[in-house]
């Protein structure tokens, strides 16, 4: 590609130079803030697992809420906390968030989203997971990995 130099302008085409480039710029400045932002791991979790939905049920009925929790994480981290959330609080958004939080720093604490995210959707032992279930958690992250701020595995 063979570059043109244009002489410098002086006076009002300078201006008009000026003008076009900040008109450009700010075309680019609008188009990117329409972009939609990127989540924390939290609502990347509650996007890819009921689309915000806090009154949604999957998994033939064992998993509910916004994060999809199953009874059995209800009570595990009753266990973990000495809490006593009930199955009802999977259709609370906070107390789901709650819950979330308490399981996934309590079996992941430190590590990265990409862990975290794969303990919230394989359990405790994710992370020893071999053949098609590790797949089936890489597949899950990749999922979530599209709404994170901070990619990061």
């Amino acid at each position: 590609m063979k570059r043109t130099f244009l002489p410098h302008a002086t006076g009002s085409k300078c201006i008009v130079h000026f003008l076009r480039m900040r008109r450009t710029l700010l075309l680019l400045c609008v188009a990117c803030s329409a972009l939609p932002a990127r989540a924390g791991l939290w609502e990347a979790i509650c996007t890819v697992e009921s689309n915000g939905n806090p009154l949604a049920v999957g998994d033939g009925g064992r998993a509910a809420g916004i994060a999809q929790i199953w009874a059995i994480t209800v009570k595990d981290v009753n266990r973990i906390a000495g809490t006593n959330y009930t199955l009802n609080d999977r259709f609370d958004p906070e107390k789901s968030r709650q819950m979330f939080n308490l399981y996934v720093n309590h079996y992941g604490k430190g590590k990265s989203d990409g862990v975290k995210a794969r303990i919230w959707n394989g359990g405790p032992n994710a992370m020893r997971a071999t053949g098609q279930k590790k797949i089936n958690l890489d597949r899950y992250f990749a999922k979530i990995q599209k709404h994170l701020k901070n990619e990061q595995k």
